[in-house]
């Protein structure tokens, strides 16, 4: 039952950084996100 739990919390949790994720790319290129992310990366 705890597994299960923790499972939903992850699944909530994944669900929300996707829907974040979504929303700050917006209409930017695929292309032109990558280069951002990897840029803030490293």
């Amino acid at each position: 039952m705890v597994d299960t739990k923790k499972e939903q919390e992850r699944d909530e949790l994944h669900r929300a950084i996707w829907a974040i994720a979504d929303e700050l790319r917006g209409a930017v290129d695929g292309w032109d996100f990558k280069n951002y992310v990897l840029g803030t990366m490293f």
